[in-house]
């Protein structure tokens, strides 16, 4: 049962991250118009991480919030030498089941997942003693709060920059795509919200019209903030709970999408 046949679904992932979702909704017979909002880059400086990734032994643990954030250091450590079985120096967690999946892709054994998967959880609830150091691979952009709680409990952080999210413009071909109109559309992170908005102000306007659908709290707030209707959040901050909390809105809002899909 093709249960988005013929619904056009705007997905602003950055485009090396986009195609497991556009996969899905392809098979769900939807339609997916890639419209990257952001992109992620490099940092403009390896050294702090470089210098965490010679030191692994030296931390307790190596925490994961996100998968860009292990595939930057992965990545990282080919370029610099480092074998990925340095990882097994330390204990290694992940904020949440896309983190972990990108991990275990990559035979990276995972000691700990908090029940809750948000980055601020992962900071409670770490199994961590005071006077530990973690080294914590982030975004440029990523909240503080994490750093700060850990600090609190007495942990050692190592804080430093492995990628940068930076907004992407959008080219013509993706403006086209929009104007011809879209069911609805997701937002997968806080940033792709931003870009999205700043790409045109006049975008403002087809998100008020739109099915917005997002991955998790802290995106809806993202959304929320910008003064947008949210109409569904998924549940399990995967790309599979997104594309079910896409069926649940659309089969709310047009009730004959499932039996246009049995047809």
């Amino acid at each position: 049962m093709r249960r988005l046949a013929g619904k056009r679904i705007v997905v602003t992932r950055a485009e090396q991250q986009a195609a497991d979702l556009c996969g899905l909704l392809e098979a769900e017979g939807a339609i997916p118009i890639r419209c990257p909002s952001i992109r992620i880059a490099a940092p403009d400086s390896y050294e702090a991480l470089d210098a965490g990734l010679h030191r692994l032994h030296e931390y307790r643990w190596i925490v994961f919030t996100s998968a860009n954030a292990v595939r930057a250091v992965l990545d990282r450590m080919r370029q610099i030498d480092v074998p990925d079985g340095a990882l097994a120096a330390t204990y290694v967690a992940a904020v949440g089941p896309r983190t972990l999946h990108e991990l275990e892709a990559r035979g990276i054994p995972v000691a700990y997942v908090p029940e809750e998967h948000r980055s601020a959880a992962l900071a409670e609830q770490l199994q961590v003693e005071s006077g530990a150091r973690i080294l914590l691979p982030r975004s440029e952009i990523a909240s503080r709060d994490p750093i700060g709680t850990l600090r609190g409990r007495g942990v050692e952080v190592d804080a430093v920059v492995a990628y940068r999210t930076v907004l992407a413009p959008h080219n013509p071909t993706v403006v086209a795509e929009l104007r011809r109109g879209f069911d609805a559309i997701t937002f997968t992170s806080p940033s792709t919200v931003e870009g999205f908005i700043h790409a045109r102000p006049e975008w403002r306007d087809l998100l008020r019209s739109a099915i917005v659908v997002t991955v998790g709290p802290v995106t809806s707030a993202a959304v929320r903030s910008a003064g947008i209707h949210m109409h569904f959040e998924a549940r399990g901050r995967t790309m599979e709970g997104l594309t079910e909390a896409l069926v649940a809105a659309l089969t709310k809002h047009f009730p004959g999408v499932e039996e246009t899909a049995r047809a």
